[in-house]
């Protein structure tokens, strides 16, 4: 399946999925050193990261507002 006909859950569990294993890959060495990257910090698993921590917090079924006022485009003029 590709995204259009995925669910806003779908979607956040794949970018889950390839987060963790990103940081699986990009793990540092006993000696602090990414070993894809060969950095002490990697910026790949530091954004693996920063998305797995907004994943988690990010509330996808929250109660909706009430609208606050008309939605419809209305063009008829007023009587």
């Amino acid at each position: 399946m590709t995204a259009p006909f995925l669910s806003l859950a779908q979607i956040r569990n794949r970018l889950i999925l390839t987060a963790r294993w990103v940081l699986r890959d990009h793990q540092p060495e006993p000696d602090g050193r990414c070993p894809t990257c060969r950095t002490a910090g990697c910026p790949v698993a530091t954004a693996a990261r920063d998305l797995l921590r907004t994943a988690t917090e990010l509330q996808l079924w929250r109660p909706a507002a009430p609208p606050t006022g008309s939605d419809r485009d209305d063009t008829r003029p007023a009587e």
